[in-house]
């Protein structure tokens, strides 16, 4: 019973830390790391990873809180609010917080009562979540887009406000709408430029997010813009700055092995006996690049790209053909850039036949200079990629804040990737603002009404009554202070009363704390993402209520 009580502790510590950070318009933490680095952020999964937890009790919630959040991209805040007034409600119920000393016979009864709670909460995740609540409650307040039938005006609607509600409360308002229009635009073209389905093109904008957003600190946040095209972190290798534009594409190619292709695989001792023996060496080395060098001239090949360092002898001869050269490349970038353009990279010089499978094609390939960053900026035939790639220059003053900002921006593309039906034909929204979880509040209320099954009935309650705990913040982050009249159990009782007699959800105005039409003013939620949101503290909410005892276990020395 004590890890009950333990796990309690845990969520109510993580829960003053976080409660005041949620909503819109919740206020930044500030973390200074053990390393000395100061964060500032909102963001929940973040300040839940920045946290060094030795209770291995904690340890294993935010683990949990993490792991829904890398999947969702959101809901890491809401998790723990969840799960603390769950626990609150268990943990009260059995009495495990009274004052008074703990017999045999009622510590018995108490781990049954929290054994018959986790099986309660177990059966409700497992069955009736996923029958009575999500058939009966979500899609009946879903908001469905049809990406077929739908044109493509609604689905950028759509799709933009789901973007503002996530971003809400990350950034300035200004910056929030720059943001939006960039991620919008790269998944956009990547689905208009090739033959996958939205789904698809989505999955894999968050895949490559890491190549397609660059991040540029020590620049103002406002310059973040996109490009068409690859940008490589890195500059040229040689004194030409590119490939000159011409009406005509030119050819590349991706080397993913070095120009010492005729040295040992393991490592060796060559002796060599005299000076003039040394001299043939290196001649026949140079001769050997020199006739791989020819032949990219002879392809018309006018662009190297190389994940490794190319030697000068190499670099001498691209000089004298004319040969642009981008070496070091990351292998993510050499990856990326073989599978935009469907190109083989080169693995092995020695034994290559340079047909037109290790042949890409561009129509320009320059160097692009922001700030005193210098990266090379590719850009390539569409005509023989299998999708338009593009690249957003995420600017920040500092590199601590690019990377936080990366973060939210990835993670704002999992909430859109939420929002897909299974089948990925559709975009499936919930109103908002704690409209949803307040419609499942009141359907669970019902709910527990009618089960025969005191157990079950309980654990409807609790999750009912948790539930509330996501409207309640949001009111108590608001500005309702200035209005005593707008507290939240009159706003409570004006939305249950709506949504009885008028059928109309109403949720929580995150700025003012009155009731508002989520619908009307466009404030969309992920299904899917919720739908995983209660599963998820359910899961972790009976794996906590049926664990019994919590045992240390240490390594003995043997010569102890």
């Amino acid at each position: 019973m004590a890890v009950a009580e333990e796990a309690l502790k845990v969520c109510e510590t993580l829960e003053k830390i976080l409660k005041g950070t949620f909503g819109p318009n919740g206020h930044d933490v500030m973390l200074n790391s053990s390393s000395g680095e100061i964060l500032i952020t909102n963001n929940g999964a973040l300040i839940l990873r920045s946290l060094n937890l030795e209770n291995p009790i904690g340890r294993t919630i935010v683990n949990k809180i993490v792991s829904f959040s890398s999947i969702s991209g959101d809901g890491a805040t809401s998790f723990v609010l969840l799960l603390s007034s769950i626990l609150r409600e268990a943990v009260s119920i059995t009495g495990m917080r009274d004052n008074f000393d703990p017999t045999e016979t009622l510590s018995i009864h108490r781990g049954k009562t929290l054994a018959a709670l986790s099986r309660a909460f177990y059966k409700l995740e497992s069955s009736l979540l996923e029958h009575e609540v999500v058939v009966s409650v979500l899609n009946g307040i879903a908001i469905t887009t049809d990406l077929e039938a739908e044109d493509s005006s609604l689905i950028k609607k759509r799709m933009i406000r789901l973007l503002i509600t996530t971003l809400n409360g990350k950034f300035p308002t200004s910056l929030v709408s720059n943001f939006v229009e960039l991620l919008y635009q790269v998944v956009m073209e990547t689905w208009k430029s090739s033959a996958i389905s939205l789904q698809d093109a989505l999955l894999h904008v968050i895949d490559e997010f890491g190549q397609i957003c660059v991040e540029v600190p020590g620049v103002p946040i406002s310059s973040s813009h996109l490009k068409p095209g690859v940008i490589i972190p890195r500059g040229f290798s040689i004194e030409q700055q590119g490939v000159p534009k011409t009406s005509q594409e030119f050819m590349f190619v991706v080397m993913n092995c070095s120009f010492d292709f005729l040295g040992p695989q393991t490592s060796s001792s060559i002796q060599i006996k005299d000076e003039t023996s040394l001299g043939l060496s290196v001649e026949w080395k140079r001769n050997q690049v020199k006739k791989v060098i020819t032949m990219f001239n002879e392809h018309k090949i006018k662009l190297i790209l190389s994940s490794e360092n190319v030697p000068d002898f190499a670099l001498h001869f691209c000089r004298q053909y004319g040969i642009a050269v981008v070496s070091s490349i990351p292998q993510e970038y050499v990856r990326y850039i073989c599978k935009c353009t469907g190109i083989l990279a080169i693995n092995d010089v020695g034994v290559v036949n340079l047909s037109e499978l290790f042949v890409g094609k561009g129509v320009s390939c320059d160097l692009h200079t922001i700030g005193h960053h210098r990266f090379v900026h590719l850009e390539l035939d569409l005509s023989n990629c299998k999708f338009s790639p593009c690249s957003i220059l995420l600017c920040s003053p500092a590199q601590g804040l690019c990377r936080q900002c990366y973060i939210v921006l990835h993670h704002a593309l999992k909430c859109i990737k939420m929002s897909f039906s299974e089948d990925g034909k559709k975009l499936l929204f919930v109103p908002g603002a704690g409209a949803c979880e307040l419609a499942l509040s009141f359907s669970l209320k019902k709910i527990s009404n009618s089960v025969k099954d005191s157990n079950l009935s309980l654990a409807l309650e609790i999750l009912s009554s948790a539930l509330r705990a996501i409207p309640r913040f949001l009111h108590q982050n608001s500005f309702s202070m200035s209005h005593p009249k707008e507290n939240f159990i009159h706003c409570l009782n004006e939305m249950e009363r709506s949504l009885k007699d008028d059928g109309l959800l109403l949720g929580i105005d995150s700025k003012t704390g009155k009731s508002v039409d989520p619908q009307e003013c466009e404030i969309f939620e992920p299904l899917q993402g919720k739908h995983l949101l209660w599963q998820s503290v359910l899961q972790c909410t009976s794996q906590l209520l049926r664990t019994d005892k919590l045992i240390g276990v240490r390594k003995i020395d043997n010569g102890v």
